[in-house]
């Protein structure tokens, strides 16, 4: 019984010292760019998390709009990621993400999450978004 708490606060510990929003593109560089395997996974479930959230939103404003028989808009009222029919992999998108904070030094300081969806977004907006207002 013991071990299984100490397992799960172990746990817990580290999803809490992953899954922060205040997590910044500077850090989200340094663990993807690590060579030491127990950072680099950092990045990666950062990365899935943020993801995960992506899908977690579209598909809410999808049914949202499904359920709303007022809704005259044929777009999002936010943009969102799309990779449709796609064969991208994880490692392919995790590839997109750093070259965009590897050629972007300056906006690194912005929010990961920020940063991770204007990387996917050059190649994988949805037909659907709203139209840009300004570029980012």
């Amino acid at each position: 019984m013991q071990k299984t708490r100490f397992a799960l606060g172990c746990l817990l510990a580290l999803t809490l010292s992953v899954a922060r929003a205040e997590t910044t593109g500077n850090e989200l560089y340094a663990w993807l760019s690590s060579n030491d395997s127990s950072v680099s996974l950092r990045g990666y479930a950062y990365l899935d998390g943020v993801l995960d959230a992506e899908d977690f939103y579209l598909t809410y404003e999808i049914f949202s709009s499904l359920g709303d028989k007022a809704s005259t808009s044929e777009s999002f009222k936010i943009p969102h990621i799309c990779f449709g029919n796609s064969k991208i992999t994880f490692v392919q998108i995790r590839d997109i993400v750093f070259k965009y904070l590897e050629i972007n030094p300056a906006k690194r300081h912005i929010r990961a999450h920020s940063l991770i969806r204007f990387a996917l977004m050059e190649d994988f907006a949805c037909a659907k978004n709203p139209p840009a207002s300004n570029k980012k």
